[in-house]
Parts: C-alpha cells; sequence; structure tokens
C-alpha cells in the first residue's frame, strides 16, 4: 500500500499498489474506470483523478468553494501528483512489434462474492476457484470459452450461473452437522435443472457491465493461475504447468480436454464412476492428473534411458 499523509492536516490514507490490494467496492469502481477509459470516455487523466478522489474518499464541500485559485490549483497538482502512483495498474506488452501499455488485471481473487439480481442473493467460489466441482469447472470453462469466441453476452451469464448460486437452505443447520461438506451453495451438477441455469443467466444479464466483467476477470485469472501458477496442497507446491505441456491452446482460452480427462479418471476408478469424478473438488481432480503425468514422464524417461543403454 502506498501511504499518503498530509502532516499539517494530521491525514494518513492508503493508496492500493495493486490490484489485490483494493477491497471490492475499490476494484469494481476501478474496472468501471478502466471500461469507461477504453471505451473512450474519459481520458488517461480522468481516469487516474477519479481513482484518487474515489480509493482516499476526496470530498469538495462548500468550503472549497471559499478557496483562492491558487489554493485550488495547489489542490489539484496534489491530486494529479498522486494520480501518478496509477502508473503501476499498468504494464508494458509487446504487440505487433511494437511495445504498449495495457491494465494490468488478472488475479485469482473474487472481488464479487455475492451477487444481487434483485431480491435474489447468489454466492459465488472462494478464490482461486478453490472450493469448485470438476463438474462446475469444466462446465464454466465450456461458457467461458465460448464468450472468448463468440462475445455472446449470454455465455458470459451462463459461466456466471455456473458458478453463482443461491445458498442451501438451513446452512446454519446443517454446519452442526459431522457431514457437512462445507459447501454453502446448493450443488451443481451434470444433472443440474438447465431451465434454472438459463433463468438464473438472464437474471444476471440485467446486472452492470463491470460486474460481469469482474468475474470474468476472476475467472481467467484463476485458469492462468492453474497453468502458471503454482498452487500449495497439502503443504506441497505443485506446478500444474506440465498438464499444458506441448498444448497449442489459446491461453485467453486454456483447454486441457476436460471431458476426455473426466473419462479417463472415471474409468481408472480412482474417484469412482464419472458422476463421483464430476463431483469431485476441482483441484483434487488436478493433482491426481498432475501424478498421473508425472508417472507418466518418469516411465517415459526410464524407457528412453534403457533404449539408449542398450545401443552403446
Amino acid at each position: 500500500m502506498h501511504k499518503i499523509e498530509i502532516y499539517e492536516k494530521g491525514v494518513s490514507r492508503e493508496f492500493p499498489e495493486n490490484i489485490d490490494e483494493m477491497t471490492g467496492d475499490q476494484f469494481l469502481y476501478f474496472i468501471d474506470r478502466v471500461l469507461q477509459y477504453l471505451d473512450g470516455k474519459i481520458s488517461l487523466s480522468q481516469f487516474k483523478v477519479s481513482l484518487v478522489q474515489r480509493f482516499l474518499n476526496i470530498r469538495y464541500d462548500f468550503r472549497y468553494a471559499t478557496l483562492s485559485v491558487a489554493e485550488k490549483e495547489e489542490i489539484q497538482g496534489n491530486i494529479l501528483r498522486i494520480g501518478e502512483l496509477c502508473n503501476s495498474y499498468f504494464e508494458e506488452i509487446e504487440q505487433d512489434g511494437k511495445k504498449v501499455k495495457t491494465f494490468k488485471l488478472t488475479s485469482t481473487r473474487n472481488f464479487v462474492p455475492v451477487i444481487w439480481c434483485g431480491k435474489r442473493k447468489y454466492y459465488g467460489p472462494e478464490d482461486a476457484l478453490q472450493n469448485i466441482t470438476f463438474c462446475e469447472y469444466r462446465t464454466a470453462h465450456s461458457y467461458f470459452a465460448s464468450y472468448v469466441s463468440s462475445k455472446d453476452e449470454m455465455d458470459l451469464c451462463r459461466m456466471i450461473a455456473v458458478l453463482y448460486r443461491p445458498r442451501k437452505p438451513f446452512l446454519f443447520l446443517r454446519k452442526l452437522f459431522p457431514g457437512f461438506d462445507g459447501q454453502g451453495r446448493i450443488p451443481f451438477t451434470s444433472k443440474s435443472n438447465p431451465i434454472h441455469l438459463e433463468s438464473r443467466a438472464r437474471r444476471i444479464l440485467r446486472l452492470p457491465v463491470a460486474i460481469r466483467y469482474s468475474i470474468f476477470l476472476f475467472f481467467s485469472g484463476s485458469e492462468r493461475y492453474l497453468e502458471t501458477g503454482k498452487p500449495v496442497i497439502d503443504g506441497k507446491e505443485i506446478d500444474f504447468s506440465i498438464l499444458y505441456e506441448g498444448s497449442d491452446h489459446d491461453p485467453d482460452s486454456p483447454d486441457i480436454g476436460l471431458t476426455g480427462v473426466l473419462f479417463a479418471l472415471a474409468e481408472s476408478k480412482v474417484f469412482g464412476s464419472i458422476q463421483e469424478t464430476d463431483d469431485q473438488n476441482l483441484y483434487d481432480v488436478m493433482v491426481r492428473l498432475y501424478q498421473v503425468v508425472k508417472q507418466s514422464k518418469a516411465l517415459e524417461a526410464k524407457f528412453k534411458n534403457n533404449g539408449s543403454g542398450s545401443n552403446i
């Protein structure tokens, strides 16, 4: 966090250095400003100034009107200087042989844990999709990939409808029983009623664009984390990138043959039937797939070495 202090006023405020330091409300406002900037509705200077005013809770009251021109210019100059801190929200990438600046938007943090669609309240997954099933993931991924390809807003809304669902009834009582699985949302399975999904998606379509886009970024960031990050599971750091080696998929639409993985693991009976495998936690499935790939690579290396040895 950047610390902003005005000693003579005894004021101390914090300004987020990156998106992961933002609150949920700050992130939604940030995304709204990003979309307005990309649409050409505000300039870069207006973008920065609006963030400074919002994040530092700067408000102009009647006293501002009584200030002199010089005092007003000093205030605006200070705001513009603080606005330069927003440069940390950008990164430089190479595009078409040229270096261009773009927003840093990737995160595994779910800034929108709950959404309201009218009087209906839907709950989303934990950070980095830690508490979703393999069925949820592969279904949401399918809609995500369709949206990236078609830009059809309903595909995005269906993806969100898969991940965001009502809370289980009598949840406070369920938590008292030993068999409680820790899941607060009603379950999503391959047998879930598609009519409920569609009606929820239509309600989600009425949400502000900034909310829908924030959830899109969360899912996209979580997928990228699965591919390039190193989750710590049972105290061990696991590199899932080997699951994607040799794949020519688009990084914005990763695809590791999720349905094929489902059937392959079901055949191995590691988790049981297809339905039982589909209902497993995403990370449990990824870990098992990681083990299978590691074993396969070890065997391949062993046979290769033995083959090389026999030719000497």
